[in-house]
Parts: structure tokens; sequence; C-alpha cells
């Protein structure tokens, strides 16, 4: 195929119909389903999404109006979310882990006429606050499972609006494709609800020319081929899952696969073994927790073994490969044939051949160690309102920035006050109903992205932190809390740190363990625990943690260095209002919570 941004705008719509004529019968979605795979071709991608559109005009639903979803990963969210752009509405997408406190705020804000959920668990919700949302008027459900009991005029299921449209569209075969011709570029086609870590979450309105732009500065920077395979597993409701498993999915053709839930992920990305693989640094925290875990539970030759091989991974990832001196090419080699080959097996990474982080800072740690075992880990940095990639670090990961370059197509400067500033045609359209906010958020073109950045002499960038977040001492020092936090959390034993320091002599931490690592650390050790508070209140964990934060604290300045700290008795929770649903901190809920504790600290 002709370089993508060469052919000029295509609608995610349009591009999808493109598929269906010409690959017919190739693979687009693959859905585990009691243990197997279930294939969809991009045929059977395109009826079903015009049976879903057709079905939902025989409900009344007009161009430009709004329909959410609440589910988790499934290809019926993908066919759904083209379904109702088909039909010219606007996709709004919302956290399956949303309390129903949430669910009425988001759906209410974004003046959604159809709720459509995953299962009971997701209606239950909706009845639950349906008084409070006069505009719904359907609820359609993906899996009706427990629902026989229902009121059946509440709700219906996808199956039944399925038939509902295939049978309209054999009387009016004309109606999907006029509804498309009526679609514009400047169209919204999807709202994708800000994190609302400093505050209420937002609605950004993202356009199809919005998504045609990022679809080719993705073609642009991501290596990939038609018929590779990606796994979705991250929401569907943020905006670098949408890239990546729709935007970019559907412009390189490549075959994305819906495993069975969550926490089936493990044995999901063996089995599928995907050639690209984008993952948030939580999840490479996790994978290096895992090995850590691993290396407790084997024997004593083979943890030896794991734990030197990762050492040497550390060690030699800090340098591109090109840059690795003919030792550590000797050296690779052999901990790629003893270990890397089949640990990257186990975590399904053998056949990787590029891997993404992004959407919050992560550990150089943690990018070494990957690098250093083989695996492509670029860092790229996006956001909402950029629909998803705005920069990336060059594959072969030489430039000075940690988050790279903006792609093609894309300006990006650094304001007075330090502020990283982006122009280019992925800059969404605004906030639904909050012109207030977009006026804030975009001036003459520019997005104020509300990130702190130092740009270097190869024009590349790297994020000094949120600008809202930047800490100033009472000696007057700025500091930045996610260097802080990031050092801690390359530790395997560190799931979450929160540096408090803001007009204060020094800086503090409130530090969550990982139950995991700690969990098996401790087993080895001999050491009784029952409860996850139980684990950190006991004294020997502290006095490993205390370790950690002291080998962190050897990689900082003075001023940085984590003074006192105190471990967190309980996981932070998002029905709490501690995280949001992508697990950001919201700190200040969290210092408000734990203010008698950080004053102790300061005592």
């Amino acid at each position: 195929m002709a370089n993508f941004r060469e052919q000029g705008y295509i609608s995610l719509t349009q591009l999808l119909q493109r598929h269906a004529e010409e690959f017919p019968d190739d693979i687009a979605m693959r859905q585990k389903e009691y243990g197997v795979w279930q294939e969809t071709t991009w045929k059977g991608y395109r009826d079903k999404t015009h049976a879903i559109a057709s079905g939902l005009i025989e409900l009344g639903i007009q161009p430009r109006d709004h329909l959410g979803i609440i589910s988790e990963n499934r290809q019926e969210w993908i066919l759904t979310q083209l379904g109702i752009n088909s039909a010219g509405a606007v996709t709004c997408g919302v956290y399956p882990t949303s309390p129903a406190s949430e669910v009425v705020y988001l759906l209410k804000s974004a003046d959604c006429k159809v709720a459509f959920c995953e299962d009971q668990e997701q209606v239950d919700k909706v009845l639950q606050i349906r008084d409070q949302l006069p505009l719904l008027e359907h609820i359609v459900v993906f899996d009706p499972k427990g629902l026989q009991g229902y009121d059946a005029s509440l709700w219906m299921s996808l199956d039944a609006l399925i038939e509902l449209g295939a049978e309209t569209l054999q009387k009016q075969p004309d109606r999907i494709p006029q509804r498309l011709a009526e679609q514009k570029p400047d169209d919204t086609a999807l709202v994708v609800f800000t994190s609302g870590s400093t505050g209420l979450p937002k609605a950004a309105m993202i356009s199809f020319e919005n998504i045609w732009a990022q679809m080719a500065l993705l073609w642009d920077a991501v290596p990939s081929t038609a018929g590779e395979n990606v796994l979705s597993y991250l929401p569907l409701c943020h905006v670098a899952e949408q890239a990546f498993s729709t935007m970019n999915a559907m412009a390189r053709r490549m075959v994305v696969n819906f495993g069975e839930s969550l926490r089936t992920i493990r044995t999901d990305l063996q089995e599928i073994s995907p050639q690209m693989f984008f993952g948030v640094p939580r999840i490479w925290e996790k994978m290096q927790s895992e090995l850590v875990v691993l290396a407790g539970r084997t024997g004593k030759v083979r943890r030896a073994l794991l734990l030197k091989a990762m050492q040497s991974a550390s060690e030699r990832g800090k340098l591109p490969p090109s840059d690795w001196s003919t030792n550590q090419k000797l050296e690779y080699n052999f901990w790629r044939f003893l270990v890397y080959r089949p640990v990257l097996g186990y975590l399904g990474l053998a056949r990787c051949r590029i891997a993404m982080t992004a959407a919050a800072p992560i550990s150089p740690g943690l990018l070494a160690l990957f690098r250093g075992m083989g695996v492509p880990l670029v860092e790229i940095w996006g956001m909402t309102e950029t629909t998803g990639a705005a920069t990336m670090q060059p594959v072969d990961l030489r430039c000075e920035g940690r988050i790279g370059r903006p792609i093609t197509g894309l300006e990006a400067k650094v304001a007075e006050d330090g502020e990283l500033l982006v122009k280019g045609p992925v800059v969404f359209k605004g906030y639904y109903k909050n012109d207030d906010a977009t006026r804030e958020t975009i001036v003459d073109g520019w997005l104020h992205t509300g990130d702190v950045a130092q740009q270097h002499s190869d024009q590349s960038f790297t994020i000094v932190d949120r600008k809202k977040d930047i800490i100033i001492t009472a000696g007057g020092k700025n500091l930045s809390p996610s260097v802080i936090e990031n050092t801690m959390k390359a530790s395997p034993f560190i799931k979450e740190c929160i540096i408090v320091g803001d007009q204060k002599k020094y800086v503090v931490a409130l530090i969550q363990i990982d139950y995991d690592t700690v969990a098996s650390w401790a087993e080895r050790e001999d050491i009784s625990y029952t409860t996850f508070k139980s684990l950190a209140e006991n004294a020997q964990v502290r006095e490993l943690v205390q370790q950690e934060v002291d080998k962190g604290n050897a990689q900082l300045a003075s001023v940085e260095q984590i003074k006192k700290f105190h471990l967190l008795t309980k996981e932070l929770d998002h029905d709490d209002g501690e995280v949001t649903a992508t697990m950001k901190v919201r700190r200040k809920k969290v210092e408000s919570q734990y203010q008698d504790l950080i004053e102790g600290l300061y005592a």
C-alpha cells in the first residue's frame, strides 16, 4: 500500500468499507470465548457495523447524537463504535470500573441518548441512575446473561439490535451509504473523557480528521505491516488504546485480538505473541515484578542466573544497541540463548518487534532492563487532546530527549514558563459544552499541554513534570515529583510513591508496596502475614523498603532525597477517589486523606 498520508483524508468508516471490499476474507479481529479464538473477517466486521448503524437509525438516532459505551475491551466495543459512527453519531466511552456516581456524571455531561452496557453489572449501574439521565432512551447489552428477570422494556440485546438493523437494511440498502455521504472531516467521531486527576473529567471532542491525522502519524512512526497482531487490553475509552487498537490497526490492517478478560492477559499474550505491544508504565513494572517473583520461586541456580541476566540487561540497556561494544554483544547473545528467549516467551514478547510505553512517566531503569533483554521499548508522549501520540523516541533510540521528537506533521515548542505547546492536525476540536476550558487550552492554534518540558539541541524533548505538580521547597528549590517517584518505583518492591514537600524543608513520601513481590520475598524470608495491612506493617518489610529508598536516594540530588516515608496499609483505590480509572494518582485527594500522617512525618 502507498504511504498512508499521500493517499489523503479517509474516515475510519470509509477505511473499513475499503478493507471489506478489497480484503473481505482476511482476518480483522479475534475474540477468545471459552478458551477458543473466534475470528471475524473484514467483511463480517463491516456487515455487523452497518447492521448496528441501521438498528440505531431504526431506534431514532440522528446524526451527531451522543451514545455511550460502558464495557471492558471486546470486539463488540469496536463494532459498536464504528456502528455508531456509521449512523452519523458520536461514540462516548466510559470506564467499566467507574462507580454509578461517576457514570451518571459522564453520561449526563456528554448528553448520551443510548448506553451500551457490557453485562448485568453495567446494566445495574445505569438502571440505578436512570432517573438522573433524562436524555437516555435505550440500554443495549452485549452479554445479556442474568437479565432474564429484568423488565424487557428497559433493555435490548446487541444481537437483537443487529437483527433489527439487518432486516431494515434489506429493505433500505442505501440508508448507511447516505449517512456516510453526509459525514464531514470535522464531525466529532469520539468523545474521550480526560482522566480527571486534578478535577472533574472533561469531554474531549475528537473529529474524523483528527483520527485520520493520528493514523497517518503512526503510519510514519511505528513500523508494522498488514496481518500482524496486536492485543487489545487497555481500556478502549482511553485515547492511547484507541490510537493503537482502532486507528493504527485500521490503517495498517492489523489483526486486533481480544482476550476473555483482564485476568487472562498473561495467557492471552503468550498465545498471541504480538509483533507490536503497547503498555503503560504500570504494565512494564508488573512484568518486572513477575520476573522478580519468578526468580524467588525457582531453584538457587536458576534464581542466580535470572537475576544476573537482569542485572546485565539493566547495564547494557542504558545504551542504544548500535553502541554496544563487542563484549556487550557477546554477553547479550549468551544471555539471550540461556535466559532472555524463554523469559520473553513467558512474558508473551517473544515476537515483539516494537514495544511502546506512554500515558505516564516511566523509570529509566525499567526502560534499560527491557531494552537490554532485546525488547525495543520506546517512549511516546501524547494526551487525550492530541488524539493519542504526538512525540516518539526514534526506534534506534538516538536522541537526547526521553519522549523524542514531534512526529511528522506536528510542531512543538517550549513556552517562556516552560510549558510544552503543540500544534498540528491531531489537536482535538475542544471540550464538549465547555468553551472556557477550550479557550484556555487552545490559544492561537497551540495546545497548552500542562506539561513542563525541556528541549534539547537535537530538537527532542524531555518532560519534567505536570505544571500543576511542580513542588517548590521552603528553600525555594523547584522539584519534579515524578522524577523522584519514578526513581523509587524502579524498585520491584514499590508500586506507588507519592511525594510531598511543597513549601516544606524536606521531601517525604507515602509508599505503597507491590504486594506480589513483597509477599514472595516475605515467604522466602519465612515472614508471617495474613493481609496487605499486616504485610505493610511488618518491621522487616519496612526495613526492605528503607533499603530500596536508600538506593533511590543515592541517584538523586540531596534536596530531592526522601527523608521520611510512611507505608500505606491499603492499596490506593478508584472507588475511594484516590486514583483515576487509568490509575493516575489524585494527589490532592491522597494528600487530604492522609494529612495527619503527612504532618506526623514533619513533626
